[in-house]
This record gives structure tokens, sequence and C-alpha cells, in this order.
């Protein structure tokens, strides 16, 4: 007896279609489920909590965990840790040729002191990947520079993040990109000015 083959026409289509919407629907049912969980279980210690505070905190601190975890798998398939890649990085947002005093890298571009950024530099370096070259004015000073290996490195990195971005972020419309946009700007704005 032979097997009838697998439809494939619009109606198993939809149908796969369909069954990807009920398992989005049921995983968005279990995220807001398990927040719900922890503000319910925070609010029968602390009653006067806040619940849309702590709702928001809890999704912030989801969304972050889970844009670092693939951000990390970025990072890894580039062999790159995140402070070379924000060197590199930080050379390509400057702009050609792609070159910059250690000082003017250190704090902005990536979250070391000068010191820190020397060592990084030295293992960018031995990669191939950047390389020191005189200051043109200050023949004491060297400037950090992308090799074309660091240029082409960087931007595989970047395309890679902004796939993964996309990917995690297809299902919002361009209006729910703005208005989510617009939200967390003001919380972060609010943020800032609760700091000391």
């Amino acid at each position: 007896m032979t097997s009838r083959p697998r439809s494939t026409g619009p109606d198993t289509t939809r149908s796969s279609q369909s069954l990807a919407h009920l398992r989005a629907e049921s995983e968005a049912h279990r995220l807001d489920a398990a927040v719900d969980a922890l503000v319910g279980e925070w609010q029968a210690v602390i009653p006067a909590l806040d619940a849309d505070v702590r709702a928001i905190a809890a999704r912030v601190a989801r969304i972050d965990d889970r844009l670092r975890a693939e951000t990390a798998a970025v990072l890894k398939a580039s062999g790159l840790s995140d402070n070379e890649f924000r060197l590199l990085a930080g050379l390509m947002r400057i702009g050609a040729p792609y070159r910059a005093a250690p000082t003017d890298l250190a704090g902005r571009y990536v979250p070391v002191t000068s010191g820190g950024l020397t060592g990084l530099a030295r293992r960018l370096e031995q990669r191939g990947l950047i390389r020191r070259v005189s200051h043109a004015s200050d023949q004491r000073s060297l400037l950090v520079e992308l090799t074309p290996d660091g240029i082409a490195l960087a931007g595989r990195t970047m395309a890679a993040f902004t796939a993964t971005e996309q990917r995690l972020m297809g299902s919002l419309s361009q209006a729910d990109r703005q208005r989510c946009n617009a939200i967390l700007r003001k919380l972060l704005h609010s943020i800032e000015a609760a700091l000391p």
C-alpha cells in the first residue's frame, strides 16, 4: 500500500500559520501569567506596591535578559567579547578613516578606562583587527585604526545584530515600534531624572 503524499497546498499553509499563531498566543499568555504571578506575590507581601511599576520593571528585566542572551550568541559567533566589539564598532561609527585616540574611545564608546583600553587594543591588534598609527601632529601619541579585516568583522557582526533585533521584534508593526519607542523614551527620562 502506497502512502499518499502530504498536501502542501493553501489549506496546509493556513493550518501551519494557525498552529504558529496559537503557539505564539500561548507563549504570550504564559509570559503575562508569569509577570502577573510575580506582581501578585509581591502585593501579598507589600499591599501598597504599585502593581504597574513592578510589572514594567519585570518586563524590562525580561527583555534585557533575552536581548543580552541573543547578543552574546552573536558575539560568540564573531569571536568577540562585548568590549572588543564596542571598540571595533566605535571606530566604525567615527567614520573613515576609522581612527581615533584611545582617550577618545575610552568611556564614550567602550566602558573602560584608558588603561583598560590599552589591553583591549593590544588583543585586537594581535588578531589583525586594528593597528596603531602615529598621530599626525603629536609623534608621542598613537592612534587606533581599524584594519580591513576589522572593518569586515565589525560590519558582519553589526549586520548579525540587526538581523537578530529584526527577528526578535518582527511581530511589532511600524506603529507599535513608534509607540514603544515613545514610551521607552519617557521611561528612560524618568529613570535618569530620578537617579542621584
